[in-house]
């Protein structure tokens, strides 16, 4: 299967952002449970809601959905609903039948079989999930069948969410994925919703392989499902009107997939409890295509006053396996910027020196800053996550933590997206673990995770001598 250009940004807070440099391994898999305890098929019970963007042999796939997980030893799934969509085969609204099951290794990683059926019950197809569980209620999630690959996550869902309940706040999003032809498409926004779920007041930002759409306004409407149903949204602005499946998790995060067959987008919503980007030191991170649709990751460090101006930006860019210009030790690259509130919960963000973009908006989130370039540069779609560094951010030793990097391999002769797991714990200065990696190509397989890190002023780097690449990594907090 070959890998079709274009990216599907998940957005996930996790206590580390990393970025991908290079590097392999292999070896005899053995589980390491994580310090802080053991997990069994009962750590995974009540209704979950997932997603997975990557790709298959059609180009740009996604899928979200929830499932009831029975908490017990079997690892039943009682029942479920999921949309399915790629550019020639979407399914919408399926079902997920009893015979779906999952299994959990003690160092918190599994695997879930979904048997999808229409609505006769006839299975149409069966779908395998990898994951690595942070708690009972949340974890990242990757594709890990042979038909496809791809990176997500799943969360708990709370018995509250009711409409009422989305009122309370307007929400940020972000979506991203592509058209049907595979060209990058991304989407980023914010609405106010009534009792009713009306939008009452929104704006958002398309950008289209690079032609940007800014400060649209914003109608439609968004509601909620029942038990593992989906509720719906519709997202109208000049550019079009976008159709989705929506799966909440609790009245801080929604899931969207598009369902019009339209386009292919897929992406997150989140609660904006407060309208300005922060002060203090922000960790970010960023993926999308370059100018010459070469997938690029960034990641870094910088300095916001909270008021009007960005200083001290440092950025490490992996563009198409060039990692910080082929400086040698590498070299982050430096930035600084300006922003301004625009309107309803909106920023403009520009950048000066800035590799990936110019100018983007920004919109404030309880996940962070979500930001989406909007500089009108052919072919560049760049889009990513900004969150407040805590003072005093680490690596514990002896802490279990888990993690899901999504990517390219540059291995083969045909580029193919590379997804993984892993689950790993520290000593001050060591990571062992386990990581579970679907290429799309090669097939699924967990190796061993062996290496070492070091950390320094907000950044870190880690050099694994099996399991993972070597990666540049910024620490949140200390969990």
């Amino acid at each position: 299967m070959s890998f079709t250009r274009h990216f599907v940004l998940a957005v996930a807070c996790s206590a580390l952002a990393l970025l991908a440099g290079c590097g392999s391994g292999n070896g005899t898999a053995r589980p390491t449970p994580p310090p802080t305890g053991a997990f069994t098929n009962s750590s995974l019970n009540g209704t979950y809601t997932f997603s997975v963007a990557g790709s298959d042999s059609a180009g740009i796939f996604t899928m979200a959905g929830s499932f009831v997980a029975c908490g017990c030893s079997q690892g039943s799934i009682s029942s479920g609903t999921v949309d399915i969509m790629n550019p020639s085969s979407p399914i919408t609204g399926a079902s997920l039948v009893s015979k779906s099951s999952y299994k959990i290794s003690p160092d918190g990683r599994g695997v879930a079989r979904l048997f999808v059926a229409n609505g006769s019950s006839v299975i149409l197809s069966e779908f395998d999930i990898a994951f690595v569980l942070t708690s009972s209620s949340h974890g990242f999630v990757i594709r890990f069948d042979s038909n496809g690959t791809g990176s997500g996550s799943i969360d708990l869902q709370s018995g509250a969410l009711t409409r009422t309940a989305l009122t309370a706040s307007p929400y940020a999003f972000l979506l991203s994925g592509g058209d049907l032809n595979n060209a990058a498409l991304s989407m980023a926004g914010v609405f106010t919703l009534d009792s009713s779920g009306t939008i009452t007041s929104g704006v958002a930002d398309l950008n289209a392989d690079g032609a940007s759409s800014a400060q649209l306004a914003l109608s439609g409407s968004v509601t909620l499902g029942t038990g593992t149903a989906p509720g719906q949204a519709i997202l109208t602005t000049s550019a079009g009107t976008f159709k989705f499946s929506v799966y909440g998790i609790d009245a801080t995060h929604l899931k969207f997939i598009e369902n019009d067959g339209h386009d292919i987008l897929a992406g997150d919503a989140f609660d904006q409890p407060a309208t300005t980007i922060p002060a203090g030191t922000l960790v970010f991170t960023m993926t999308g295509l370059d100018t010459n649709a070469d997938l690029i990751a960034i990641g870094g460090l910088m300095d916001s006053d909270g008021i009007s101006l960005i200083t001290n930006g440092s950025e490490d860019v992996n563009d198409g396996g060039v990692l910080d210009n082929n400086t040698n030790p590498a070299q982050p690259f430096a930035f600084t910027g300006t922003f301004a509130s625009t309107g309803g919960g909106r920023y403009e963000v520009t950048f000066s020196n800035y590799v990936g973009g110019s100018v983007f908006a920004a919109y404030p989130s309880s996940a962070g800053v979500l930001m989406l370039e909007m500089d009108n540069v052919s072919g560049g779609v760049t889009a990513g996550v900004a969150v407040p560094q805590q003072p005093g951010a680490a690596v514990t030793a002896s802490q279990g933590y888990a993690l899901n990097l999504t990517g390219e391999d540059l291995s083969g002769f045909n580029l193919t997206e590379l997804d993984a797991i892993a689950e790993f714990k520290t000593t001050s200065t060591i990571m062992t673990g386990l990581a579970d990696q679907n290429d799309g190509v090669n097939g699924t397989g967990t190796v061993n995770l062996n290496g070492s890190y070091n950390l320094s002023n907000g950044l870190g780097s880690a050099n694994f001598t099996s399991g993972l690449p070597n990666l540049f990594f910024y620490p949140v907090d200390s969990s």
